[in-house]
């Protein structure tokens, strides 16, 4: 259920001829069956033909990766690319609260890897390093503050307290309150805007070959596999497309996909679908917003904020406790809420009005972990989901394409294998 003022252009439906042969000549490979995401690869057939399967970040990422590697990509999406939960992502750049350790360093990583990106294209108007402001309005809220400050300080990661005067420098729009706190400023924080930035990548993908398709062209209702290798993927509009690799990244739909690919193993995530389900979240645009508005990210204790284009601001709530099943009238009142929150948090809205509101369904692993790897039982079916899919996109994409082009595991992906939780499985049943 969404109502949804739009600002983006769609995307649209991307299509290309140019067939590129693998580059580089390379080694030959398969995954053998049986081993997981151990490998080696065994030289037997070089995967040619790639399915792309949903055009979120993470998905025209490895797509863009994928081509520009060589491979006969075809990406996919039921949708047109990037309106899913990529289009109504906070978008947050971030490794701020994310423990263990591990998942915060492939965090971070990712914020370098979108850095790295931008500079790389001479600056990219969709990357906005912008940093991020934070306060708590309660002791326990501010005993935990405090806490994640340091602890983040001892991992190396950019955080440290400043006083209301520096912050209000740093945005002029802030009303803090009185006795002002002291306020977290994360600097290497920022944010992504997700709809320039897909159409960028979905173009880049095109531009080395590959092919989008979206609607019923795109929406994948098959996925056949046989000896150990995926062979075609077959589409609602009745197409069969040849792909000896198939890489899944659609969000909350890869449970289903893996079912229809043959899965041994579930690829849990956090229910979504029935009533009061915790996946799905509240994403609010108001406007427009007048001099002097907000120009970072702010999370104050009950609103979260950031600029949007078109002199838009885009706000969330940590209680606005919505699913698919709240009628309209509930959602309208929770996002005139979020706007009388954010008005007494920055300036720049007193004229502002609700432009658009929607509730956005979050794949989030059931475990809190990502999930990314070969997927157990499906042959050459790999599948990549996770909460963080803006931070992470521009790295697993080229994690992952390491993987399925050269056959090598990463080391840093061994924590999110789909297999943990077939093993997990097993062992409940013994």
């Amino acid at each position: 259920m969404y109502v949804w003022a739009g600002q983006d252009t769609p995307i649209g439906t991307f299509t290309s001829t140019a067939g590129r042969q693998p580059a580089g000549g390379g080694t030959a490979w398969t995954r053998e069956p049986g081993r997981g995401n151990a490998g080696p690869m065994s030289a037997e057939l070089r995967p040619r033909r790639c399915a792309v399967i949903g055009a979120g970040v993470l998905g025209v990422c490895v797509a863009a990766r994928l081509a520009e590697a060589g491979l006969e990509v075809t990406l996919l999406d039921r949708d047109e690319p990037g309106r899913a939960a990529t289009g109504s992502s906070f978008a947050w750049l971030n490794a701020n609260d994310k423990a263990p350790r591990a998942y915060h360093d492939l965090n971070h990583a990712g914020m370098r890897a979108w850095a790295t990106l931008a500079a790389s294209l001479g600056g990219a108007a969709w990357y906005r390093p912008a940093g991020n402001l934070e306060w708590a309005s309660s002791a326990p809220g501010r005993a935990r503050l405090a806490a994640r400050v340091r602890r983040l300080t001892d991992w190396g990661y950019a955080a440290h307290f400043i006083d209301a005067a520096e912050a209000a420098g740093l945005e002029p729009s802030l009303r803090l309150p009185r006795p002002a706190p002291d306020v977290a400023w994360f600097p290497d924080e920022g944010y992504l805007l997700t709809g320039p930035l897909v159409r960028h990548l979905a173009e880049v993908a095109a531009g080395h070959g590959a092919t989008v398709l979206s609607g019923e062209l795109g929406r994948v209702i098959g996925v056949d596999t046989a000896g150990g290798t995926a062979r075609a993927v077959r589409t609602a509009a009745g197409r069969t497309i040849p792909a000896d690799l198939v890489v899944c990244c659609a969000g909350r739909w890869v449970p289903e996909l893996a079912e229809l690919a043959g899965a041994a193993g579930p690829v849990p995530l956090v229910p979504w679908a029935e009533p009061a389900a915790a996946a799905p979240g509240l994403v609010v645009q108001a406007g427009p917003v007048t001099p002097p508005g907000p120009q970072r990210i702010v999370h104050a204790p009950d609103v979260f904020l950031r600029p949007h284009t078109g002199g838009l601001v885009h706000l969330e709530a940590p209680d606005a406790a919505v699913d698919l099943h709240t009628p309209r009238a509930d959602l309208r009142r929770w996002a005139e809420e979020l706007l009388r929150r954010a008005r007494n948090v920055v300036r720049g809205l007193q004229e502002a009005a609700v432009a658009g509101y929607r509730v956005c369904v979050r794949p989030m692993p059931a475990d809190g972990r990502s999930i990314v790897g070969w997927l157990p039982g499906a042959g050459s079916v790999y599948v990549a989901v996770t909460h963080s899919g803006v931070t992470l996109g521009a790295h697993l994409a080229r994690l992952i394409t390491t993987e399925l082009v050269t056959g090598a595991p990463a080391d840093e992906l061994a924590p999110y294998r789909p297999d943990r939780f077939a093993t997990a499985e097993r062992t409940k049943g013994s």
